[in-house]
């Protein structure tokens, strides 16, 4: 069962052996599969199991195993994102289109582009305690500072001077 209750999700996740991470590999798959909804990737604590790994099956199948993003290229705002442990709830966030992504699957690390990309973003997350509400930034206006949080001079950046560009 996919957990929605938030002081949940935000539980602090532990590394994982290789070993360990076949077995809740298998459980989100499986749990992904029985979604009601139809979902994109699944972390390990959205099914109560505080490891940090997850999956993504979207343009690529990617399993992850301690992950961690290395280098985030080309941010954009994102419309309707939306997670399986916010049913119905969509929000517009600020990815990126491309990523370098390291985990114990992957030691020399791989770049993942366009949704797959914002879906590994999504599921790294959660093994951080971060969810979609805290990544909802709403309707942004084009003079508003830009999400990424880019300064020049020591001021922030309008989003119109940044990503927000065309």
């Amino acid at each position: 069962m996919i957990i929605t209750n938030i002081e949940e999700l935000r539980k602090p996740n532990e590394k994982t052996s290789l070993e360990e991470a076949k077995e809740i590999i298998k459980k989100l798959e499986q749990e992904l599969n029985n979604s009601l909804t139809a979902g994109v990737g699944l972390a390990a604590p959205q099914i109560g199991i505080y490891k940090q790994v997850a999956i993504v099956r979207c343009e690529d199948k990617i399993d992850l195993v301690n992950p961690v993003v290395i280098e985030k290229q080309n941010g954009f705002v994102f419309k309707n994102e939306g997670c399986l442990s916010f049913p119905g709830k969509k929000v517009t966030t600020f990815r990126y289109k491309e990523i370098f992504v390291k985990d114990d699957l992957h030691p020399d690390g791989f770049v993942a582009t366009g949704l797959t990309a914002v879906v590994i973003e999504h599921e790294i997350g959660h093994l951080f305690g971060e969810l979609l509400v805290d990544r909802d930034i709403g309707k942004i206006g084009r003079n508003d500072h830009c999400p990424c949080g880019e300064e020049k001079d020591g001021k922030k950046i309008k989003f119109k001077n940044c990503h927000g560009r065309g």
